[in-house]
Order: structure tokens, then C-alpha cells, then sequence
């Protein structure tokens, strides 16, 4: 879907220039390393972990109790308990190493390892300690209850964690139990930040002064790394072509993905787009799409390795990367999918899209009778910061859809 709109030959569709852009490197190789499981949070698997043995290695007990044979806690009752002698102990690294014969019992804790001989776990709860180190069975024990078996939570060959996935606390934990200290991921993607414009500056000494800010490269470094890439900050460049293209080569040279904010629409000084299809094929592959805010936002490739040219406004520049970075690194991270969080909530309000646009409107939550609501923030110009600083998601309004009414339950995409 192409539209013309401000100056711009053609708009590309949101969906067409994600496609078009994530296809530029399907042919790349993920680069991987071993690290230990210590240092692996938030890594992504380069391949499955599949498991050399059983979780658990014997038949556990999963209460503190007694294990039994369930055929000498047949038809016990409080008027007729079965009473049975304590021959031993199976603690937590301790084991019982005899076996538990005709009506005798050994005693057990929570994930020690349960004697041979004995068939079911009897809970300390349903007996009744007596003299001469015996017990009182008053209910009958149904044989394998209380008893985890060995394999049960994890048979050997079976693939516990699939490549592509993100490691988490648990995750680690499982590795630790299954003995594996350093497992194989893909190298975190090295992302080049950029910011471009005569006017941008660090800090703002002179409150009078035209400069202004530059907030992008620290917004998108901060973005970048909530992925697990690996940011390097080019700093802020002047807006002269032979200086932009020179620092665009070195950010092609150095990284798996480039961000370069500013200059991006088509008016005399936006020279990026022209720069960068300066540097080698194919250069630009989309400019211009059809989404409101960051409309201006480019997509290009340059001898394998992705660039984005993101608009100078922080909202947009913002929105761009949600829409084309965040899909893009998690590509190049070997991600099966791009980690985001989502909400239902019901409007407290009508919103409107843009015609033939992909429209993202900022809202805030709230809990109203109880109910999670979505308030439009007041300005939605993608020139007032403030208007994703207090916004606790938004929503994605279709191209071809007008107007949400006013109690309609929608899909919020939390700005964490």
C-alpha cells in the first residue's frame, strides 16, 4: 500500500516495510559464544538445551512424613490404625540404605530420596507418634502418592529449553540442576547510535539559545540495552554530507545495526537518506511510511548490515524504533519473537486514526470500578515529549479504521 503525503514521492505501508526491511538480512548467520550460566540472563539460546539425565535422579518424597509399604496402610482408620515400627531416617543428604520390610517405616523429609522397598509417603500430618520409635497409621496410603519419580519432572533427551528463547531466573535454574555450567547464545547484536543536526548539542548552557538537546541516542542506548544489545554511541554529527557518510561508514563497519536520528525526511538539510544510498546496494529500500507519528522514517540496508533513519522529533524517533528496532534486533538476536507486554483496557474516550495511516495513540492507565481503562494523553503531536513521558502505553489504531468509540476493550502495548 503506497500513499503520496508532504513532500514524500510515496508512503509505504507499516506491514510492507517491516517486510521488506527484516528480509534484508534473513540470510545472515548468527554469530554465537559460550558463557556461563551465571552471566547468561536475558541471553538468547543458540541452541536447545536438550537433557543428559533425569530430574529427578531418584524417587523423591515431596512431604515430611513416613515412607510406607501402601500394603501395610490398607484399611487404616482412626478406630483401627495400622501400627508400624521406625527402622531409620532418608534426609536431605542422607540416605536410608536398607530396605523397608513387612510393616516397618522409614522416616522422610520433603525431597529426600524415598528408601527401597516402600511404595507411598505418608504425610507426619496423618500419623500418631508412639513409644518404642513407632508410628500410628490412621488412613489408608494409596501407593505413589506423595512421591515425585525419578524422571518424572524431567526424562533424559528431552529438550527443556528450544534455541531462540531468552533466558530467565528459572531458566538458569534449571540449567544449574541439569549440571550444565556454560551454555551456547547468540552474540549480543552491536547497535551504532548516532544523532544528526547543527543545532543538536549534550547539554543546554544557554537557556536563550536555538540549540536544543539532543535526547534520542540516550533514549534509543537505554532501548537497546532493555533487548540485550550492545550499544555504541557515535555521538552527535554536523549536518555536512562528507561528515555524515564518514561516520555512517565506521557504524557499518563496527555494527550489526545502525540508528541514525534527524535529517531523515526530504526537505534541503535532511541529508541522511541520500547518504547512506551513497555508501553501497541497496542502500534505501524504504522512505517514507505510512504511520503516524515518525512518517519520515527510513529503512535501508548497506552491505548486509541493517540502518534505520529515525526522525529527529523524540516521539517519533521513539515510535520508529518500537516499530522497525525493537523487530530488528530481536531478528538479529535469534529471538522467535519480539518481547513486548500487553494490557486489555476499555477506552474512556473516543480516539480517531488517521486516514490510510497506522496510528499509535498514547495513553495512560487507570482502574476505574474496578475496571483497567485508557485515557488519551492530551497532546498527541509528536513534537511534545511530554506526551510518551506520561503515557503508560498506546494503542495502534488500523489504517483503515476512522475512529475507536468510547467504551471499546483494546490491545495497550506498555511503554515499560
Amino acid at each position: 500500500m503506497n500513499h503520496t503525503h508532504e513532500g514524500f514521492q510515496r508512503l509505504t505501508s507499516v506491514d510492507e516495510a517491516l517486510a521488506r526491511f527484516l528480509k534484508s538480512v534473513e540470510n545472515r548467520r548468527f554469530k554465537t559464544e559460550l558463557v556461563h550460566v551465571r552471566q547468561a540472563l536475558d541471553r538468547v539460546l543458540a541452541e536447545d538445551v536438550v537433557a543428559q539425565h533425569e530430574i529427578p535422579f531418584f524417587d523423591r518424597s515431596v512431604v515430611d512424613g513416613f515412607a510406607v509399604r501402601s500394603v501395610d496402610a490398607e484399611g487404616a482408620t482412626k478406630g483401627k490404625p495400622s501400627v508400624l515400627e521406625i527402622v531409620g531416617e532418608s534426609r536431605l543428604g542422607e540416605v536410608y540404605k536398607g530396605i523397608v520390610g513387612e510393616r516397618c517405616t522409614v522416616a522422610v523429609a520433603t525431597g529426600s530420596i524415598v528408601p527401597k522397598g516402600a511404595d507411598t509417603i505418608v504425610p507426619i500430618e496423618d500419623t500418631l507418634q508412639l513409644p518404642e520409635r513407632r508410628i500410628s497409621l490412621t488412613r489408608t496410603a494409596i501407593r505413589g502418592q506423595n512421591i515425585l519419580r525419578k524422571g518424572e519432572d524431567v526424562c533424559r533427551g528431552k529438550i527443556v529449553l528450544e534455541s531462540g528463547g531468552r533466558l530467565r531466573a528459572q531458566d538458569l535454574g534449571v540449567l544449574k540442576t541439569l549440571g550444565t555450567e556454560r551454555v551456547r547464545v547468540v552474540k549480543r547484536p552491536r547497535v551504532a547510535v548516532l544523532s544528526t543536526g547543527n543545532e543538536l548539542v549534550e547539554t543546554l548552557r544557554i537557556r536563550s539559545s536555538s540549540q536544543i538537546v539532543d535526547i534520542n541516542r540516550m533514549v534509543l542506548s537505554a532501548k537497546i540495552s532493555e533487548l540485550d544489545g550492545d550499544v555504541l554511541d557515535l555521538g552527535i554529527v554536523k549536518d555536512r554530507k562528507e561528515v555524515i557518510i564518514s561516520t555512517l561508514k565506521r557504524a557499518v563497519k563496527l555494527s550489526d545495526l545502525v540508528l541514525v536520528s534527524g535529517g531523515s525526511s526530504v526537505g534541503q538539510r535532511d541529508l541522511v537518506p541520500s547518504c547512506i544510498s551513497s555508501l553501497g546496494k541497496p542502500g534505501m529500500l524504504v522512505h517514507g511510511v505510512a504511520m503516524r507519528p515518525a512518517m519520515p522514517t527510513g529503512l535501508a540496508s548497506v552491505n548486509g548490515t541493517p540502518i534505520i533513519s529515525l526522525p529527529g522529533f523524540p516521539v517519533s524517533a521513539m515510535f520508529a524504533f518500537l516499530v522497525f528496532g525493537r523487530p530488528m534486533i530481536a531478528k538479529l538476536s535469534g529471538m522467535k519473537e519480539v518481547p513486548e507486554s500487553k494490557r486489555e483496557a476499555m477506552l474512556a474516550e473516543p480516539i480517531k486514526g488517521w486516514k490510510s495511516f497506522r496510528t499509535f495513540v498514547r495513553v495512560t492507565l487507570k482502574t476505574t470500578a474496578g475496571r483497567l481503562t485508557a485515557v488519551p494523553v492530551e497532546s498527541q503531536r509528536s513534537s511534545v515529549i511530554m506526551s510518551i513521558v506520561a503515557a503508560d502505553g498506546f494503542v495502534t489504531v488500523p489504517e483503515d479504521t476512522g475512529e475507536l468509540p468510547a467504551g471499546q476493550i483494546v490491545e495497550v502495548t506498555l511503554l515499560n
